[in-house]
């Protein structure tokens, strides 16, 4: 059984009684353990970085507090963490439910980050759209959020799936392609938003690779 009175052995590097005290004054003691332990034993027997670990600390306490508080423990519980922390958050991006997630932890981690509403917004906007097209049109996929590296003030997104590839991409690049299911918007939209745009699709799947600075 998970001890609360410390980090697991082997768990993500955040102590557990810091992030006790950071949750009980969001839900209280009771509600914040059990918070915790669900969470713990959630990620226990695989690789998990502090930063996954926060985020389903929030996603528990969402059922309890709204979502002004759910952003603040966010906040507080990475200022509690290592700069590491916040390196990346992966989210497995399945069903419809999966891209408002994934909108939630790109405002979690700007929120964290300190970036402005405007850069919360074109990274939120960027994400639902990587993940929105992944739902459609390639049976799902994965989205990797993380601060660019070597202190350079942007985000980078990297979103990937296994379906069967964009058909005609040059003619949707190039904003002459029209789809009734909005798949050439999404993508144009996105990388018009993006200071950085890289695709790569084919018949074993698609990797968009997007920065967005701040």
């Amino acid at each position: 059984m998970t001890d609360l009175r410390g980090k697991p052995p082997g768990a993500p590097g955040l102590d557990d009684a810091a992030l006790l005290s950071v949750l009980a004054r969001f839900v209280g003691t009771a509600r914040a353990q059990g918070i915790l332990l669900r969470a713990r034993t959630e990620l226990r027997g695989r690789p998990a970085t502090d930063s996954q670990l926060i985020t389903r600390l929030v996603e528990g306490m969402r059922g309890f507090v709204g979502e002004a508080d759910s952003r603040k423990a966010f906040a507080e519980l990475t200022r509690a963490a290592s700069p590491k922390t916040i390196e990346a958050i992966e989210i497995d991006v399945k069903i419809e439910a999966d891209i408002a997630r994934a909108r939630l932890a790109a405002r979690d981690i700007c929120m964290a980050l300190g970036t402005s509403a405007l850069i919360l917004q074109k990274l939120a906007t960027v994400v639902s759209e990587l993940a929105r097209n992944q739902v459609l049109y390639a049976g799902g996929g994965k989205l990797v959020i993380r601060p660019c590296p070597s202190g350079r003030r942007c985000m980078h997104v990297v979103g990937s799936d296994k379906g069967g590839g964009i058909k005609n991409l040059p003619e949707i690049m190039s904003g002459k392609y029209k789809s009734r299911s909005g798949l050439g918007l999404g993508i144009l939209g996105t990388k018009r938003l993006s200071d950085k745009f890289e695709i790569e699709t084919g018949p074993t799947g698609t990797r968009i690779e997007v920065e967005v600075n701040y």
